[in-house]
C-alpha cells in the first residue's frame, strides 16, 4: 500500500485528527477493493473530495467518492442503485447514486474483513456490506 500522497496530507490538515484517520482509512480499504485502480484528489469549497475508477477517466467512469466533511466522512457510488445492500446502509433517493456517511471507523466483519458494497458486477463481483456506524 502506498502513502497517502503529500498534497492529501495538506488538504485533510485542517480537519481535526479523528476524520482525517477516517478519511484515510476509509482510503486504504477503497483502494485494497478496487486495486489496481485511478485516483483523483481535489479540494472544494466545504470538502476534500477522493474519486475512484477503473480508468484514467475517473470524473466519467467513476465507481465511487470519498467526500471529506467537518464532522464526517461520506463514500458515495456512481452507480449506487445498482448495488446489493442487504444491510441498508447506502442512503438516498436519486436516480443512480447512494451514499454513507460515517463518522466511526468501519468494523471488520466476523471474518475481520472490512467489506464495501459491491463496487458493480462488472469491477468485482458481489460482497457485502460493512458495519457502517457500528
Amino acid at each position: 500500500m502506498t502513502k497517502p500522497p503529500h498534497e492529501l496530507l495538506e488538504f485533510l490538515y485542517r480537519y481535526d485528527p479523528a476524520i482525517q484517520s477516517l478519511a484515510l482509512g476509509l482510503r486504504k480499504v477503497v483502494l485494497e477493493e478496487m486495486a489496481p485502480c485511478h485516483e483523483y484528489i481535489f479540494e472544494m469549497r466545504s470538502k476534500v473530495v477522493l474519486v475512484y475508477g477503473a480508468t484514467e477517466r475517473v470524473i466519467k467512469d467513476g465507481i465511487c467518492i470519498i467526500g471529506v466533511f467537518a464532522k464526517h466522512v461520506n463514500l458515495a457510488f456512481q452507480r449506487g442503485t445498482d448495488l446489493e445492500d442487504r444491510s441498508g446502509v447506502l442512503k438516498g433517493t436519486g436516480k443512480a447514486m447512494r451514499h454513507l456517511s460515517l463518522k466511526k471507523p468501519l468494523r471488520a466483519g466476523p471474518t475481520g474483513d472490512t467489506r464495501l458494497p459491491s463496487a458493480g458486477a462488472e469491477a468485482r463481483g458481489p460482497q457485502t456490506a460493512a458495519s457502517a456506524n457500528g
